[in-house]
């Protein structure tokens, strides 16, 4: 299933409880390598943006907290995204009962603020200079529908994504794409000098992983049938899943395909296929700051693929050896602290380098 319908159910869903209070931790960021991420505890009703170590352990609570009306909470099923100095993370929350919004706080837990004029924002990334934010929005317009007439009152709904960015700094903003009723087009990485922005567009007919240049507007497909590509940190691979492999689990209402993890060379288009996991869906990778390894979200069981509520944060050298869990529990495993996190990415900066897993 696509990124961006599993954005929207999980929103959708996230609208029916009850919202978080923004209790940012106030400690030293851990040296060494770290992971950002949401999570959603199921087991105590909380949802947060909080950093790890490559372990699962270490870890530090930025916003989130215990659910109940009035807060500050991370959407859950939307991952943050570091600033280029590892110092600040931005990320999508609900500020109360308020709209979606996209918000920076500082490492530490510090400095929460909201970023003017992103109302209705979601699925934010920092440029590689920081001074550009890059971020979605979406449309939905679900018609009242006509007894006498249901076709044509099902032609009347509308329901899309948009790219935008915006600078930080005056506050400038600009719609990369079109607004069209089943096009979706949601960010997901810049290149390292920060002229390309990588998308995961998606129509009625297929979906792409794709590159568009902020200076001529100009698209290029970087790969078919595939999503949430994220290039590497010296630009010369991109990471992304995709459904080329044609693997189907039983869904909610219909069978639902599954994604696999892939790395494709740009110079020469060398394909490298990662994960072989035929009945749990990849999605969102994240290059460590030396590229020798990838953080991605696995969603385990049958009844969660699509919907991203069973979940668990894994990494893999990028030659597609190691896989190992950082947190959560499989499916087949019960856990009272049962949770779903999602969207990991790796801090950047000297230091920070995580390299290879050793096997």
């Amino acid at each position: 299933m696509p990124s961006v319908i599993r954005c929207f159910l999980g929103l959708a869903g996230v609208l029916l409880v009850l919202l978080a209070p923004g209790v940012p931790a106030r400690a030293a960021t851990p040296e060494g390598p770290r992971l950002a991420l949401t999570i959603w505890s199921t087991s105590s009703h909380s949802r947060s943006l909080m950093t790890i170590d490559p372990t699962g352990g270490g870890r530090v609570k930025l916003v989130g907290g215990p659910e109940r009306k009035g807060g500050l909470t991370a959407i859950p099923f939307a991952g943050p995204s570091w600033s280029p100095d590892g110092e600040t993370l931005a990320f999508s929350a609900y500020p109360g009962k308020g709209q979606r919004r996209i918000y920076l706080v500082a490492a530490d837990g510090t400095g929460l603020r909201s970023v003017p004029g992103t109302d209705g924002a979601i699925n934010p990334v920092l440029s590689p200079d920081g001074h550009t934010l890059a971020f979605a929005r979406f449309r939905v317009h679900i018609p009242q529908i006509d007894p006498k007439h249901p076709l044509r009152s099902l032609r009347s709904g509308f329901f899309g994504t948009t790219a935008w960015v915006r600078d930080l700094a005056s506050g400038g903003e600009r719609r990369l794409t079109e607004w069209r009723d089943g096009l979706h087009n949601t960010p997901s990485s810049f290149s390292p000098d920060g002229s390309v922005l990588a998308l995961s567009r998606w129509g009625p007919r297929r979906m792409d992983a794709t590159a568009l240049s902020l200076a001529t507007g100009a698209v290029s497909v970087l790969a078919r049938n595939a999503e949430e590509p994220a290039y590497s940190p010296d630009g010369s691979r991109i990471a992304f899943v995709s459904y080329r492999d044609r693997n189907l689990v039983p869904g909610f209402d219909e069978p639902e395909a599954v994604s696999e993890l892939y790395v494709k060379s740009l110079a020469g288009g060398a394909l490298q296929r990662l994960t072989y996991t035929h009945d749990q869906q990849e999605s969102s990778p994240s290059w460590d700051p030396s590229g020798e390894r990838l953080a991605y979200t696995q969603s385990t069981g049958k009844e969660a693929i699509g919907f991203g509520f069973k979940s668990v944060v894994m990494q893999i050298n990028a030659d597609g050896t190691c896989a190992t869990r950082i947190l959560g529990w499989p499916a087949a495993k019960k856990s009272r602290n049962s949770a779903a996190p999602y969207g990991p990415v790796w801090q950047p900066g000297p230091g920070r380098e995580a390299g290879t897993i050793a096997c």
